[in-house]
């Protein structure tokens, strides 16, 4: 027991990371890395699911995005789909563009990203 007092064994709920050590989600590369979802909502009167995103381009020319959304319910069903995309968007430029759903959602939702494509604009 004296083993267990000095290793701090007597102490057998969760523990909690020091500051700065926290857990991350691993870090994304690419076109992914471009996207962001800042908001994820069910539309009232519709009830249809929407997420808000921001595309910044971190590429060095002027690009091209498509993006897909997926909305998914409380049991981790996909309710429905969306897509978005911008044109032109020059290096270092900011896009905030919206992904609906075509299906209504009973409740609320949980908005992924689950593929995004660049390609250069044409000059």
């Amino acid at each position: 027991m004296a083993l267990a007092a000095l290793m701090g064994g007597g102490d057998t709920g969760p523990t909690k990371p020091p500051p700065g050590h926290e857990k991350t989600a691993p870090s994304v590369s690419g076109p992914r890395a471009d996207v962001r979802i800042t908001k994820c909502a069910v539309l009232e009167g519709v009830r249809w699911p929407t997420a808000e995103v921001r595309i910044t381009n971190h590429s060095s020319k002027t690009s091209n995005y498509w993006v897909d959304v997926e909305f998914v319910d409380a049991r981790g069903e996909r309710v429905s789909d969306g897509s978005t995309g911008t044109n032109h968007l020059a290096p270092g430029r900011v896009a905030n563009e919206t992904a609906t759903g075509t299906r209504e959602a009973a409740g609320q939702v949980t908005c992924r990203i689950i593929d995004v494509t660049r390609y250069a604009a044409a000059p």
